[in-house]
């Protein structure tokens, strides 16, 4: 039996079980429909969690929900304007994140390095939930209509995308790497086509390969004294397609749940984070981290200053996540996120000064030229469509 999949049975185990014995429970509520409309706790907990409620049963909606412009109502100018917002937010996050991520996984601290994966993956989740939860509070929402386990199924997927990533780093070798991920675009088209049966224009196909040529362009043609090195193996190539198939499938089931619901971002964050929160919790403590973990990071105040740091900035980035997915799409998502090997190394350029040949001068612009190109027909048709009144 591979090492991975020793490792999937050991580490996520519990989550896909727990996910198998909750799909069992549902299914069968499911099945007495009458339970919906049942009174008193059963009848709330049965639509809450399985059936969902109707907008009707809510008695009003409050006036000051904010609710988007119509997106042929916005100049191109906006549109811009908002999509720069995401992406400097989505960066600035999740690269500060990977840094305070690097720095927990290899300091040295008072009692050594701290290697519970899992407690970081918990403190970030219910950091996330606590800030959404306030959010709920305190800010006018939409009426909150799906069945709540709907947002597990982001939840499980999100949690096995990370493993596979993760996991195919020990078995694939650079060139793979970089060209697998510069064709996740392509995987969320499909996916979306599956998930919610969109027909994306020709464009869109046209973009993601074009981005996909420009990322490898930008990669391949960096100037270096070494050559990377790695060898591809059959696990490689399974867990990365896993990888692949997850994530699209994450991004797009959150859009699905945005569009058939109208949820807004904090509802969309509280709703994963719970699943996830709870996952992680079980995981926890039946492996016997959970107190152990606690009493060490309470014990610890530069431990806890810097998991605190890394769970506010994957908040922060969660909160840059949805929005994202809320205000244009999962392609969109995904062309950020794909592009953020370049901000990064174009960062390091501008701040240290290093060298980029001319082909990866071309993959930079061939990227962004793909980008703008998107938005430009995206703007384009959306102008022409009338305006419902």
């Amino acid at each position: 039996m591979p090492e991975w999949v020793r490792h999937l049975v050991q580490h996520f185990g519990v989550y896909l079980i727990t996910f198998a014995i909750g799909y069992v429970l549902i299914s069968k509520i499911r099945s007495l429909p009458h339970l919906a409309e049942a009174p008193g706790f059963l009848g709330g907990f049965s639509r809450f969690l399985v059936f969902g409620s109707r907008p009707s049963q809510y008695t009003s909606v409050s006036k000051d929900v904010e609710h988007p412009p119509a997106l042929n109502s916005e100049s191109i100018v906006v549109r811009a304007l908002k999509l720069s917002f995401c992406t400097f937010g989505l960066l600035f996050s999740y690269l500060l994140w990977g840094v305070l991520q690097e720095r927990i996984m290899t300091t040295t601290y008072a009692d050594g390095r701290f290697e519970s994966s899992t407690f970081l993956v918990f403190g970030n989740r219910f950091l996330a939930f606590i800030v959404a939860s306030i959010a709920l509070q305190f800010t006018p929402q939409p009426p909150f209509t799906p069945p709540f386990y709907m947002f597990s199924f982001t939840s499980i997927s999100n949690v096995v995308s990370s493993f596979c990533q993760l996991e195919s780093l020990k078995y694939i070798s650079f060139p793979v790497q970089v060209l697998s991920k510069s064709s996740k675009m392509c995987f969320v088209l499909i996916s979306g086509t599956i998930i919610s049966g969109k027909k994306y224009p020709l464009y869109d196909y046209l973009v993601a390969l074009v981005m996909a040529l420009g990322i490898c362009l930008f990669v391949f043609g960096k100037s270096s004294s070494k050559t990377e090195s790695g060898v591809t193996t059959m696990s490689g190539v399974v867990l990365i397609l896993g990888y692949l198939i997850f994530d699209s499938f994450t991004s797009q089931w959150q859009g699905h749940l945005f569009s058939k619901y109208k949820l807004s971002s904090y509802q969309m964050m509280f709703g994963v984070n719970a699943f996830s929160l709870f996952f992680t919790s079980v995981s926890l403590l039946l492996g016997g981290e959970m107190f152990e973990s606690l009493s060490r990071v309470l014990g610890d105040p530069i431990l806890f200053k810097d998991i605190i740091s890394f769970s506010f900035c994957g908040a922060m980035g969660q909160m840059f996540i949805f929005y994202t997915i809320k205000t244009f799409d999962a392609i969109v998502f995904t062309m950020i996120m794909t592009s953020k090997q370049l901000f990064a190394v174009i960062l390091s350029i501008v701040l240290y000064g290093h060298f980029t040949s001319s082909a990866s001068a071309f993959g930079i612009m061939t990227v962004f030229s793909g980008v703008l190109y998107r938005i430009y027909r995206q703007h384009g048709e959306k102008s022409r469509r009338p305006t419902s009144k």
